[in-house]
């Protein structure tokens, strides 16, 4: 990225569970610097309270929250007005909001009308408009199978020597699930993109494409169908050509192109 973003990541940890930490933080990376990172929750709650052993390794600071009335979450509230402080405070460009609850809907809606950048996180149940409302989304559970799943395959090659990985455990996952972009659905806004965007010559970097797509596609990630990368995704497509040249600024980097098939 051009630019590094500062990012407020904001948990719901009574919605999520603290084995996504590492996971959490290891995404939030990969668009810039945490500067707020808070977990709220009403910590007599076991599975909230399992995130206590994650705040020195982390540096998250828990939000304690009480919730005295039966089926309402003080938590959620508190996340909201927090939010809302530190948008007014003009100290990040982005925020990151942790939950598989659709009552961050709104919040999510009215951090992009301010300009922020809204990275949204939870498990392949969030409901759509939560997804659709963020600027993208990364469903946790897919990708924590996803790292199991070569944690395993690394695990049994030490263990026998050369055994291959088994890389269809998960296949078709993702396209079942409501809340997961279909494959076909993916597919069409691929080849819509390159009619708008592509080059003269027919060719668009991957890059731009991905960059668009992740736009028209809330929750969009390639990984999501078993694919380590775009340009792995794109292969699939039946209907795209792939070209791979030399970055004339770095002999070591290389540059993909995309087009459609004649």
């Amino acid at each position: 990225m051009s630019e590094e973003h500062k990012i407020a990541v904001l948990i719901d940890a009574e919605n999520v569970s603290n084995k996504y930490v590492k996971l959490i933080m290891d995404e939030v990376s990969n668009y810039g610097i945490a500067t707020y990172k808070r977990v709220y929750g009403d910590y007599a709650n076991p599975s909230v309270s399992a995130w206590m052993k994650n705040l020195q390794e982390y540096a998250l600071t828990p939000a304690l929250q009480c919730n005295y009335t039966s089926g309402k979450s003080a938590s959620d509230t508190a996340l909201i007005i927090d939010a809302m402080d530190i948008l007014y405070s003009g100290n990040v460009s982005c925020f990151c909001l942790v939950s598989s609850d659709s009552d961050f809907t709104k919040l999510a809606m009215r951090l992009k009308e301010a300009g922020m950048m809204v990275i949204g996180m939870g498990e392949e149940k969030t409901p759509k408009a939560f997804v659709a409302a963020c600027e993208t989304f990364k469903f946790l559970d897919l990708l924590y199978r996803k790292e199991e799943e070569v944690e395993k395959a690394a695990a049994a090659a030490a263990r026998s020597g050369a055994k291959k990985e088994s890389a269809q455990t998960q296949k078709n996952a993702a396209a079942e699930d409501n809340s997961i972009p279909k494959l076909a659905d993916i597919e069409r806004e691929v080849y819509s993109i390159i009619r708008t965007h592509a080059e003269e010559d027919g060719w668009i970097n991957i890059s731009e494409l991905g960059i668009n797509l992740g736009k028209r596609v809330p929750g969009f990630d390639p990984r999501n169908y078993q694919c380590s990368k775009l340009s792995t995704l794109l292969v699939r497509f039946k209907n795209i050509e792939i070209n791979t040249v030399e970055n004339p600024h770095n002999k070591f980097l290389k540059i993909v192109y995309a087009k459609l098939k004649e």
